[in-house]
C-alpha cells in the first residue's frame, strides 16, 4: 500500500462506505449496511481507480474517461481519479445511486407507513408519506440544486414526477429517475404540461407559453437545458412528452 492508502480509506469511510468486504486481488471491495453492491478501489498514483458493477449506470458519470484496466470479479467499468476530490465526489455519487437503487425506496416507504400504524395508512397518506420520500431522494440525487436553474434553497424547490403518480406503478412512483428537482415555477410548468424536456435535456417549452411569457417567468433566451441526463430518465421523458405536454 502507498502512503495515501490511509487517505482513501478516509474517502470511502466518509462518503458512507461503511463496509470492508474483501480483497478481489489488489482491489479492494467496499460497500453500504443495508444496500445492496458493492464498489471496487485500489490506490494509484495520487489518486485511485473505482471500479463499477452492473447496478451503477455509466450515463451517471458523464465527464468519466472510462480506463481499460484488468478488472475485479463482477465489475464491467472503471475509471481513474487522480485527485482525491475527485475520488471523493465520485464516491458520493455512487452511494446517492446505490441507496437509491429498487427494491430499497420501497422498503423505506413500507417502514414508515408501518410506523404511521395501519388504521392511518389509507391511500391519501400512502401517497403523502411516498411523495415525501420521494422528494429527499430527488434532494439527494441533485445536491439540492433545481435539475435546471441550480437553485439551492430547500424551500423553493419541488420533487415533479415525469410520470404522474396517478398513471405510475409503485415501483415507478418512487423511481429516481421518473423525477426532477425543481424550482417552483418550473415545477408549476413541467407539472401542467407547459414544459417538457428532450432525450439531451433540452428544454421544449409548449406553444402556449409566448416569449414574452418565458421572459416575465426569468427565461428570456429560452428555458436552459437540464444539468445532466442519465439513461434512466429517458423513459420517463419520453412519457411525459406524449402524455402530459401540451402541444397547444
Amino acid at each position: 500500500m502507498t502512503y495515501l492508502a490511509p487517505l482513501i480509506r478516509k474517502a470511502v469511510e466518509d462518503t458512507g462506505f461503511d463496509l470492508i468486504l474483501g480483497e478481489d486481488a489488489e482491489w479492494t471491495r467496499v460497500g453500504v449496511s443495508g444496500v445492496e453492491g458493492h464498489v471496487w478501489v485500489v490506490p494509484v498514483g495520487k489518486g485511485a481507480l473505482l471500479a463499477l458493477g452492473p447496478g451503477v449506470a455509466a450515463s451517471e458519470f458523464q465527464t468519466v474517461t472510462w480506463t481499460d484496466v484488468p478488472l475485479p470479479p463482477g465489475a464491467v467499468r472503471a475509471a481513474r481519479f487522480r485527485t482525491l476530490p475527485e475520488l471523493y465526489d465520485a464516491l458520493r455519487r455512487v452511494r446517492v445511486l446505490l441507496n437509491q437503487t429498487p427494491p430499497l425506496p420501497e422498503k423505506r416507504l413500507e417502514e414508515r407507513l408501518r410506523e404511521i400504524g395501519s388504521t392511518e395508512a389509507e391511500a391519501v397518506v400512502r401517497q403523502r408519506v411516498g411523495q415525501d420520500l420521494f422528494r429527499e431522494m430527488l434532494m439527494e440525487y441533485w445536491d439540492g440544486r433545481c435539475a435546471v436553474t441550480g437553485l439551492a434553497v430547500p424551500e423553493l424547490l419541488r420533487a415533479s414526477h415525469a410520470k404522474p403518480w396517478k398513471d405510475a406503478t409503485d415501483a415507478e412512483r418512487l423511481d429516481v429517475y421518473n423525477g426532477l428537482l425543481l424550482a417552483v415555477h418550473l415545477d408549476a410548468l413541467f407539472d401542467r404540461g407547459l414544459l417538457t424536456f428532450a432525450d439531451d435535456g433540452t428544454a421544449i417549452p409548449s406553444p402556449l407559453l409566448t416569449p414574452d411569457v418565458l421572459a416575465t417567468l426569468g427565461f428570456p433566451n429560452g428555458v436552459p437545458k437540464l444539468r445532466r441526463v442519465a439513461e434512466g430518465h429517458r423513459p420517463y421523458l419520453a412519457y411525459h412528452r406524449e402524455h402530459v405536454w401540451r402541444r397547444g
